[in-house]
């Protein structure tokens, strides 16, 4: 407690010195984030130059690769005796643990006081307590005066007065009468460029069906030798079936077996719970006054 007191004794001490800041604290501006300019490229000058043919190297057409051969080495270890399987046990309800009550020395004293249940019944009303005080109204009550609704009054028109007046006569400007447009007269350029000689004009040929082509067939040295033997199809057929292979086991079902009556997974319906209706105090005092709406 000692330690923690003068702790904070030193935290709250401070001394006094003579040092006071002079002139205005300038503040560093941070320069806006722009992006950056490229440097340029610079490319030295040698007198490297590449000599003879470009030699590009030759593709291999990809091809599937050929599989490895699987090599077995050879060994003197061999399995010696009968091999012994795990047997699998019977899954069964599982055993329930014993409950294993401590003994001690605890015993209560006296009779046990229940607490006793208050029966229900509607609550009570609080009474309404009203305060004394010295406030009174003086004079009359006013109160405000509802004006009737009706159809609002137009304002007048307001128009205000100057000294201008129009001097001279008006002259308006006149509408021509709007008819078709004038076509403009063609221009022709002239110049001293002249054909020489005669036209000819292409011939323009016929259409008609076109020729077919002669068939060319190359001539070649391959000549079948021999009886060419064709595959015989054998006619289709149903399978034979696969004979059906039972591996012996040890196992067998011990005991008898005990199966459920369909008796027992009848549906049965539920008992319907009883509606509870709770009392209340609440009661309507009084004349009920509505109100009636006149269409």
């Amino acid at each position: 407690m000692a330690a923690r007191f003068k702790l904070v004794v030193l935290l709250r001490y401070r001394h006094e010195d003579n040092l006071r800041p002079e002139g205005e604290f300038e503040r560093p501006k941070p320069e806006p984030v722009r992006p950056g300019e490229r440097p340029p490229i610079v490319k030295h000058p040698d007198n490297l130059k590449p000599e003879g043919e470009f030699a590009k190297r030759e593709r291999s057409p990809v091809r599937l690769g050929e599989r490895a051969p699987i090599i077995k080495h050879p060994d003197n270890l061999r399995p010696e005796g009968d091999f012994a399987k795990r047997e699998r046990e019977p899954f069964g309800p599982g055993e329930r643990a014993p409950i294993i009550k401590h003994p001690d020395n605890l015993r209560p004293e006296g009779d046990f006081a229940k607490r006793e249940r208050s029966p229900f019944g509607p609550g009570e009303r609080a009474p309404i307590i009203k305060h004394p005080d010295n406030l009174r109204p003086e004079g009359d009550f006013a109160k405000r005066e509802r004006e009737p609704y009706g159809p609002g009054e137009r304002p007048k028109p307001v128009k205000p007065t100057d000294n201008l007046r129009p001097e001279g006569e008006f002259d308006r400007p006149k509408k021509e009468p709007v008819g078709p447009g004038e076509r403009p007269k063609p221009v022709k350029p002239t110049d001293n460029l002249r054909p020489e000689g005669e036209f000819e004009r292409p011939r323009k040929e016929p259409v008609g069906p076109g020729e077919r082509p002669k068939p060319v067939k190359p001539s070649d040295n391959l000549r079948p030798e021999g009886e060419f033997e064709r595959p015989t199809k054998e006619p289709v057929r149903p399978g034979e079936r696969a004979p059906i292979v039972k591996h012996p086991d040890n196992l067998r079902p011990e005991g008898d077996f005990v199966g459920r009556r369909r008796d027992e997974f009848v549906a049965v319906r539920g008992e319907r719970a009883e509606i509870r209706r709770h009392e209340d105090h609440l009661r309507t005092e009084g004349e009920f006054t509505g109100k009636f709406s006149l269409l």
